[in-house]
């Protein structure tokens, strides 16, 4: 974004909300908080960096060289026709993450956190060249659900935070309002069902 288009407070706060809460880093966030309560302090550095590498910095690389060799028109991915294949290098990126973190030993909480990640990401992935779905406000709103499901039901109040994310997509205009609305309520209910397959209620 331009400087003149950050000029107006409506603008700089809508792109600073959509680089706060990019998929690249609130699954980050979350990790912490969950790693914080499952993991025994020697190993919990250990799962910090796998999940950085594999959900965020191996896909921001792939992305970068796809934007270097000109398979994409930018960063952002702005294009919905050209999300497929950048999605795709992510989701194999997060699926080796999620089975490294199992094959090492990170507690099952750990694990099926990823698991319901790689879900919604197969979801979303298989909807996006159909439709542009928002990967903000799903993101966003799968993570706190892991938050709420297995760290601690209070983390609710973050839900509060997803009106914010999707005024911030739609003012940008990179979605639309439904499909904000959409990829919210599916993150939601894939994260619950994936949890709850795993017989992983609220943890308190």
């Amino acid at each position: 974004m331009t400087r003149s288009n950050l000029s107006t407070i409506p603008a700089g706060i809508a792109w600073g909300t959509s680089v706060l809460f990019s998929p690249f880093l609130v699954p980050i966030a979350t990790a912490v908080g969950v790693v914080q309560k499952y993991a025994h302090p020697q190993d919990a550095l250990r799962w910090l960096v796998i999940v950085v590498v594999f959900v965020t910095v191996l896909p921001a690389l792939s992305i970068g060289l796809m934007v270097r060799y000109a398979k994409v028109s930018d960063f952002h991915l702005q294009n919905r026709e050209e999300r497929l294949l950048p999605l795709c290098c992510t989701l194999i990126s997060m699926i080796v993450g999620t089975v490294l973190l199992h094959q090492l030993g990170a507690a099952r909480e750990i694990v099926w956190a990823g698991v319901a990640y790689v879900a919604n990401s197969v979801i979303f992935s298989a909807i996006t060249p159909i439709w542009k779905i928002s990967f903000h406000s799903s993101v966003a709103t799968g993570c706190v659900t892991v938050l709420v499901m297995l760290v601690n039901p209070q983390f609710g109040w973050l839900f509060l935070l997803i009106p914010l994310i999707s005024w911030a997509r739609v003012y940008r205009k990179r979605h639309t309002l439904l499909q904000t609305v959409v990829g919210a309520v599916l993150a939601v209910s894939t994260t619950v069902i994936v949890l709850y397959m795993a017989q992983l209620g609220s943890q308190t």
